[in-house]
């Protein structure tokens, strides 16, 4: 297996006015829990969106529970429901769709995060997890398809299917700064093991050994 790399160009944001600024720009205020990707079924948002919705439930009356859902991306297929799932529940102005975000604010938009979630019910790579990592945010994602060999230790891993699971584990990270913050550590660690000088080198290797 010959793993593709990361974004070199991505790291942590520390000045809190360009995130602000890059907040504003999205429709963002406040704290906010990120996931960003194509708006589809592949990306479990529905099951996310209830998770959201059983944290906030629990929390109700909480100052962390003032924390938003960012659901970032262009729409694809069938994302009618997701959009139906916010109303039925009640959530519209509390999970927030900011489109397309651009490759120059994407740092920003990731450092600013309270924490990077991507539930996904298959991946291919898994590259969102890997640039949240790149910016300093902790990561709660899918223990299913590509994504564990992605995130290795440097993230909590879910069953994407459990909506209860999901829920606990985003308030595990919200609420332990040292959880949170080990995280962090340990995804700064985890993106190193992925670069696209790595990925040619392998790649190289096996045409090489193919034609020997």
């Amino acid at each position: 297996v010959v793993y593709s790399g990361g974004d070199d160009s991505l790291g942590p944001v520390e000045d809190k006015t360009l995130i602000e600024r890059v907040k504003r720009r999205y429709g963002i205020e406040g704290d906010y829990i990120l996931h960003i990707g194509t708006l589809h079924p592949r990306k479990n948002l529905v099951r996310l969106i209830e998770a959201y919705n059983l944290l906030k439930n629990k929390r109700r009356g909480m100052e962390l529970m003032e924390i938003k859902l960012v659901l970032a991306g262009k729409k694809g297929w069938l994302y009618e429901e997701i959009f139906r799932r916010v109303e039925a529940l009640g959530l519209i102005g509390e999970v927030l769709f900011p489109g397309y975000v651009e490759q120059d604010d994407l740092a920003a938009l990731l450092s600013g995060a309270c924490l990077f979630v991507l539930p996904s019910l298959y991946e291919g790579f898994g590259f969102p997890v890997l640039e949240a990592m790149a910016c300093g945010t902790a990561v709660v994602c899918s223990n299913v398809s590509s994504l564990p060999e992605v995130a290795g230790e440097a993230a909590l891993l879910v069953n994407p299917l459990d909506i209860t699971a999901l829920a606990e584990a985003m308030e595990q990270v919200l609420d332990d700064e040292r959880l949170s913050a080990d995280l962090v550590r340990r995804g700064f660690e985890q993106v190193k093991k992925f670069s696209w000088d790595r990925c040619a080198r392998q790649t190289l290797a096996v045409l090489e050994n193919a034609l020997a």
